[in-house]
């Protein structure tokens, strides 16, 4: 460690140094001198060289007072340069908090990202869990309608088919009907003959108005081919007759 320092308007520099295990202080004036003095001896030595250098006694009140003011300057210097080890310490600090500041920055700006991102993709998710919910409704009542279908068709089915039995049955009984409306006609022809020739017996008796009973039959068929005819009330025609002269 060295130190300048000014003593009787001259200036020195003065250092302190290790030699066989002991501090030595070396003090060097303005003319190139050096006085060196080891710690705790009252004899040091004095010249521009160790080799051609003097004793000298360091108690004399001049070289007490360089003496002292070398240590002072060296104290002096010893806490500046504890100052400025503090000073670069207290500096590296600052730029390491700054050095933390601008990452913390950079962290909550990434975390902000990282919140936007998490916002997006909870919307994301709530309308996914949405189109899910709207999707499942969809298929639930598309699942309802296929399975409402074939029972209507074959409710469909089952009207048709009661249907066609209905016409079939309205067709054969009309054909039954037909049957029976022409046996009815053929013995209702049948019956105007006979009541024919009845009225030719009353023309012959001479009466001008007479009365006759006409037979109607009717004729029914039944399932098998079997038929039966019925007898149906009788009814009075009167007719208006000419004597014969």
């Amino acid at each position: 460690m060295k130190a300048e320092f000014y003593f009787d308007c001259h200036k020195y520099i003065c250092s302190l140094v290790q030699v066989d295990f002991v501090k030595e202080l070396k003090i060097k004036n303005h003319q190139g001198f050096v006085l060196a003095v080891k710690q705790g001896e009252k004899i040091g030595l004095l010249g521009k060289s160790r080799h051609n250098a003097k004793q000298v006694d360091v108690s004399k009140p001049h070289f007490y007072n360089v003496i002292k003011a070398a240590m002072s300057a060296l104290e002096l210097e010893t806490r500046n340069e504890v100052i400025l080890d503090r000073n670069r310490t207290i500096a590296d600090a600052e730029e390491m908090i700054q050095q933390q500041n601008r990452e913390i920055r950079v962290l909550n700006e990434q975390i902000r990202m990282l919140a936007t991102k998490v916002e997006e993709l909870s919307r994301e998710k709530q309308q996914l869990s949405m189109q899910l919910v709207e999707k499942e409704i969809r298929e639930n009542k598309i699942s309802q309608e296929i399975d409402n279908f074939p029972a209507t068709e074959g409710n469909l089915a089952a009207a048709e088919i009661e249907q066609g039995i209905g016409e079939t049955e309205i067709i054969q009984e009309s054909a039954q009907l037909q049957v029976q409306n022409s046996g009815l006609d053929v013995q209702l022809i049948e019956n105007l003959g006979e009541s024919e020739g009845s009225d030719e017996e009353e023309e012959m008796t001479g009466s001008d108005v007479k009365s006759v009973d006409i037979e109607i039959r009717e004729e029914v068929e039944f399932p098998g081919g079997e038929s039966e005819i019925k007898r149906l009330p009788k009814r009075a025609s009167n007719k208006r007759m000419r004597k014969k002269s």
